[in-house]
């Protein structure tokens, strides 16, 4: 059976309900990103900010399937950022009191994480979640988002 932090943040994803979603957080959570090691995001009101500023982001948001057992449970979703494909799996952890206290976020294909990257940090620089210098580093990553999708669209269809 799902637990229903689990069960009740899967409908708020769908539904991009961001008051109910933050009902399902520990005040201690953690968020570790998809698209760096340098830093992760610590506390409800950081993941909050990090959630927010993708749903800003990305449409057609779609949790295709739910999976897990005891405190560990993966959610498999799709969605577009600016009509390219995006693929994501979220690790959820619960603690002891059925809270979600971590996450882990796996972003694919790399077009579109590079894409995310790009895009996402001046929406965490105006909710707190990152520093002015953050939101240059993100914005640091258009060629290389530009470079890859255009790999993607171009070269790769014909590889094999």
């Amino acid at each position: 059976m799902t637990p229903a932090a689990v069960t009740a943040w899967v409908e708020a994803d769908r539904a991009l309900d961001l008051a109910v979603m933050r009902d399902q957080l520990a005040d201690d959570v953690r968020l570790t990103s998809p698209l760096t090691d340098g830093f992760d995001f610590r506390g409800a009101d950081e993941v909050m900010a990090v959630m927010a500023a993708a749903f800003e982001l990305l449409e057609n948001i779609d949790i295709r399937r739910v999976t897990g057992a005891d405190r560990d449970f993966a959610l498999h979703g799709t969605a577009t950022l600016r009509g390219a494909n995006l693929e994501e799996i979220q690790w959820l952890h619960l603690s002891a009191d059925g809270l979600i206290d971590e996450i882990t976020l796996f972003v694919r294909p790399m077009p579109a994480a590079v894409a995310l990257l790009a895009s996402i940090g001046p929406g965490l620089t105006r909710r707190g979640a990152m520093g002015r210098v953050g939101a240059l580093a993100s914005r640091a990553a258009a060629p290389l988002a530009g470079i890859t999708q255009t790999l993607e669209t171009r070269l790769m269809p014909r590889l094999k």
